[in-house]
């Protein structure tokens, strides 16, 4: 006969999950924070690239308006002789 006692403790398994808590927490939040990180790295190197090419853009209008200087330069040049 049974006297109502389970071949199951509760108390241990309430201590396994809270040491199954205690490594599988510190796994989830280096994983998470690891995607974090790439996401990161993904948008910098984006911004690295959109800057790379508006810098190259703006110097291309310089060298223009350099050019356009050099041409109005001259054209004063033989007006003054």
């Amino acid at each position: 006969m049974s006297n109502g006692v389970s071949g199951v403790n509760f108390g241990d398994i309430v201590a396994t999950i809270i040491t199954l808590g205690f490594i599988v927490v510190p796994i989830i939040l280096l994983v998470l924070f690891n995607r974090a990180n790439r996401k990161n790295v993904q948008r910098a190197e984006e911004r690295v690239n959109a800057e790379k090419q508006q810098t190259s853009h703006l110097q291309k209008q310089v060298d223009e308006l350099n050019e356009r200087v050099r041409i109005i330069e001259r054209m004063l040049k033989e007006t003054d002789e």
